[in-house]
């Protein structure tokens, strides 16, 4: 999936219509917003079981730390100095977007084991010491700003572990209280994508009844999203780094602008994007990460499957069409999207944001 053309991103009248509205009608202001009480670390003790942990990575200037979570208590985990962890990840992205365009020839090999190479160095820094507390429990996951755009599912510690890119830990307590019933699932996919009809065919076959625009347009696929309780939506996307807010997914008729999710009425339980960068985030106060993905979430979405960076379009294809296999069933999305890396063989930076579990 190739990059949208950032000359002209928001530069269209619609994005100019939307701009207007934002500042008509402030983020903080949307009736998706509640105010929600912070959980106490006695009320996330009590709410994990053996089979759960919590790792919180916490961010200061006397370095990156982990605070470990589990039933039998609580543990502090000093990592490597922050200066050999950033320099590990100034050459991450460019590794990964090599590895997602170069598939063939002499020069695939080379950028694959750059890659592993960066990879496992970061897992070493970021998880060996953490994780050897948790067994091979399913793990809660917690990041400050700086960690945005690791892909946490291709680091060599969590390669078959069930996690979930939580936004807090507050949040994903009071997810995991409700029920999970998925029984409908929608998929909208956009011009351009090679196999994402494919793709939509294929998590489609596990549903019945479901429901396939292709090619979806931006009114159709925000009514589709208002009455399904999966929306997969496999589209070329980008994150906008200077306006998050106007990261989107390119449709048959536009634009699909983060804005946009605002105006939804019913969000589903579960969103699938499956689109290059919608993953990402941009930093703002306090670390606040805004996106796609966190526009989704916000608007109340339980989780979101997306990736940080560049995804080759047939990875994405036969990964997320096996992992509708495993939602279909009834699985939480983590353990439906571990399931289908395992059965296809297929590492991609594909993660669960939110309560994947």
């Amino acid at each position: 999936m190739l990059k949208a053309d950032s000359d002209d991103w928001p530069a269209s009248p619609r994005a100019a219509e939307l701009r207007n509205r934002a500042r008509e009608r402030q983020w903080s202001g949307t009736g998706s917003v509640e105010v929600h009480k912070r959980a106490t670390l006695d009320e996330f003790h009590a709410a994990l079981d053996d089979s759960t942990a919590l790792a919180a990575f916490v961010f200061s200037p006397e370095g990156l730390s982990v605070l470990i979570v589990t039933t039998e208590g609580t543990r502090i985990v000093p990592l490597d100095e922050w200066s050999g962890i950033q320099r590990l990840m100034s050459g991450l992205r460019s590794d990964l977007d090599m590895v997602a365009t170069v598939r063939e020839g002499p020069m695939a090999d080379v950028v694959r084991r750059s890659l592993e190479h960066r990879l496992a160095a970061l897992s070493r820094s970021l998880l060996d010491p953490a994780l050897a507390l948790v067994d091979g429990r399913r793990i809660v996951l917690t990041v400050p700003g700086v960690l945005n755009g690791v892909p946490w599912a291709m680091l060599p510690a969590m390669r078959g572990r069930t996690f979930t890119l939580a936004a807090s830990a507050s949040r994903w307590l009071r997810f995991e209280r409700q029920p999970r019933r998925p029984v409908s699932a929608g998929f909208a996919v956009g011009p351009r994508v090679p196999r994402g009809l494919e793709e939509a065919t294929a998590g489609a076959a596990a549903w019945p009844g479901a429901a396939t625009l292709a090619p979806a347009g931006i009114a159709e696929t925000t009514q589709l999203a208002s009455r399904v309780d999966v929306l997969h939506i496999a589209a070329h996307g980008r994150h906008a780094v200077d306006h998050p807010l106007f990261s989107g997914l390119e449709l048959a008729d536009g634009t699909l602008f983060g804005y946009d999710v605002d105006l939804i009425e019913s969000v589903p339980d579960t969103v699938v994007l499956s689109a290059c960068e919608v993953g990402r985030s941009s930093v703002r106060w306090g670390e606040e990460a805004i996106g796609m993905t966190r526009v989704w979430l916000h608007a109340g979405v339980r989780c979101v499957v997306a990736a940080p960076v560049v995804v080759a379009d047939d990875d994405a294809c036969e990964l997320l069409g096996a992992m509708h296999e495993g939602l279909a069933a009834g699985e939480a999305p983590s353990v439906a999207l571990a399931a289908a890396s395992d059965r296809t063989g297929i590492v991609a930076p594909f993660q669960v944001h939110g309560s994947g579990f």
